[in-house]
């Protein structure tokens, strides 16, 4: 808008100072005239363009005056009223104009909402001075101090902005840069203070931490009250910021009657977690004093896999702040924390906010799990954990990082191999045991013979024995032979090539009847040998002698010995 410049800019781009009465400040900055790109934000500090190319006064001759005071309730929960007079703002330099003016307060750091009111000021003329008052309840006991921060003169008619701050630089750079009030706002030094007081709880030490301003389930809070204004039973609780949403299980502090006290609050096993507050609250007195309950411990890794001497990095949030994190490689659980792996642990301090950050090199190959442990508490013994899944690869591996000039690493091949049992089996030699015929001449006979080789053979590879034993039938013909007369003496020879069991042989003896098995060989389950597993050939023999009466009928006779393996 050509010839519509509202600011009068000083000599050179000069401030103009000039001391005003004692009552009064003159605001350091200055002001700066532009075209906002967004009307509609009037904090928008990216110009379309700049009709500033120097730095304005506050106001022109000047000096700038300005008073900013306050009034009305000192205590925490008041209304805190606030006033600022000034004498005149800056020199309209065109026709007549008018607008809007935003005045942009803050209390302690803490942002108000923006005071709005209409002005117009006349064709070079400066802006006429005002007064602008506003209120905000006071929020914690203490110094509050109220300061100006900016002040946005916006001219819709014009698309026209000026904008005073403390700024001190006026520097423009063509359409929307350069360091100056638009661009780059800075609060001024007007401000007011007070003090203000109120029920108040100042929290002295939390258990199991280093800091006060934390704590987890189970840590016990003490605290200080004072400045309440009677005394009493007083609720305690923790709630969120806004004093409200409180855990279950409230305790109680005594105030005495110049409002002072002490006590503590154990933290419940399920407690709200995150930014919460102490709240003390006796009658109508309500203190709230900010306080972090942790959640439980996380543990993040940038990978989740990896070979040997593989670097891991790792975050987790949520640990006791300024406090030792080990952490080291982990199998899978249970228990909780899992049991250590044989990587070393390394030691981390977490941060004044419970964060923590490093790396870990992972080498064994038993690793599941990357974590942080701690010791939390002594008694009772309270550990916290947390972990991120690792899976160990024998494919690769990092035998030097970077320009390390030292370092190895391993590959890991596993072999894999299936054995399959064999049987448990026996055999005999061909033929049939001869026992050599004789003449009947009146008296009794003993014919001698052996048993047809029967070899076992144990190829199962188990723990699991064996047993053969045998029957004897008896002899039929002519007449009968019962089994009583035959006895024998059998003989168990273990192979000495395959076969290091304890092979135990049945006695020598002779046959009671048909129907009762008499033991030949047998490998008990307590006589394997060194390789722990029974197994291999075992050959079986019987010397076997019939005793035979005088008169025993003449003829043929036949009968069988049943050996039966087990």
């Amino acid at each position: 808008m050509a010839g519509a410049a509202i600011v009068t800019l000083a000599t050179g781009g000069a401030l103009v100072a000039v001391a005003g009465p004692a009552s009064a400040t003159t605001p350091t900055g200055g002001c700066w005239v532009y075209t906002p790109t967004t009307p509609a934000n009037i904090e928008d500090t990216l110009p379309a363009s700049q009709t500033s190319s120097t730095l304005a006064p506050w106001a022109n001759p000047g000096p700038a005056d300005y008073v900013l005071t306050s009034s009305g309730s000192a205590a925490v929960g008041g209304t805190r009223n606030f006033s600022l007079t000034f004498n005149e703002g800056p020199t309209n330099g065109g026709p007549p104009a008018s607008g809007v003016v935003y005045y942009y307060f803050s209390v302690n750091g803490t942002n108000l909402p923006a005071i709005s009111k209409p002005f117009s000021a006349g064709g070079s003329a400066p802006i006429p001075g005002d007064t602008i008052t506003g209120s905000y309840a006071i929020a914690s006991a203490g110094t509050q101090t109220i300061k100006l921060r900016k002040v946005y003169y916006d001219i819709p008619t014009f698309s026209t902005r000026v904008a005073c701050n403390g700024q001190s630089t006026g520097i423009k750079v063509a359409p929307s840069g350069g360091v100056n009030p638009a661009t780059t706002p800075l609060d001024t030094n007007i401000s007011t203070s007070f003090t203000a007081t109120g029920p108040t709880a100042t929290i002295s030490s939390v258990t199991n931490q280093v800091v006060n301003g934390y704590a987890r389930k189970g840590d016990t809070i003490n605290f200080n009250v004072s400045n309440f204004t009677s005394g009493g039973t007083a609720a305690v609780e923790l709630c969120n910021t806004a004093g409200s949403s409180c855990d279950a299980t409230p305790g109680s502090v005594t105030v005495a009657g110049d409002g002072t006290g002490s006590g503590s609050l154990t933290v419940i096993s399920n407690p709200g977690t995150g930014d919460r507050a102490l709240k003390v609250t006796l009658g109508g007195d309500v203190s709230l004093t900010p306080i972090k309950v942790l959640a439980a411990p996380t543990f993040t890794t940038n990978i989740s896999g990896g070979g040997a001497s593989t670097i891991v990095t790792f975050d987790g949030d949520n640990w006791d702040p300024n406090q030792t994190v080990t952490v080291g490689g982990y199998k899978p659980p249970p228990p909780i924390p899992p049991g250590p792996t044989g990587d070393a642990t390394i030691d981390v301090t977490a941060d004044g906010t419970g964060h923590i950050h490093g790396t870990f090199t992972v080498v064994d190959p038993t690793t599941a799990f990357v974590g942080g442990s701690r010791l939390h508490s002594a008694s009772p013994v309270v550990s916290v954990f947390a972990s991120a899944p690792f899976t160990f690869s024998g494919d690769t591996c990092n035998a030097k990082v970077g320009s390390a000039t030292t370092g190895s690493c391993s590959l890991v091949q596993t072999m894999n191999l299936d054995i399959t049992a064999g049987n448990l089996t026996a055999s005999k030699a061909s033929g049939t045991i001869l026992m050599p015929g004789f003449t009947l001449d009146g008296t009794a006979h003993s014919v001698t013979g052996a048993l047809r080789q029967v070899t076992v053979k144990d190829y199962r590879g188990g723990a699991l024995g064996w047993s053969l034993t045998g029957k004897f039938s008896g002899l039929t013909g002519p007449a009968t032979i019962t089994p009583d007369k035959l006895s024998w003496t059998p003989n168990c020879a273990p192979s000495a090539t395959n076969n290091d069991d304890t092979v135990t042989t049945g006695s020598a003896g002779a046959f009671t009847n048909s129907t009762t098995a008499l033991p030949v060989c047998s490998v008990a389950t307590t006589a394997l040998g060194a390789d722990g597993a029974s197994g291999g050939d075992t050959l079986v023999d019987a010397a076997l002698s019939l005793s035979v009466g005088a008169n025993q009928k003449a003829g043929s006779y036949v009968g069988t010995i049943t050996l039966t393996l087990s």
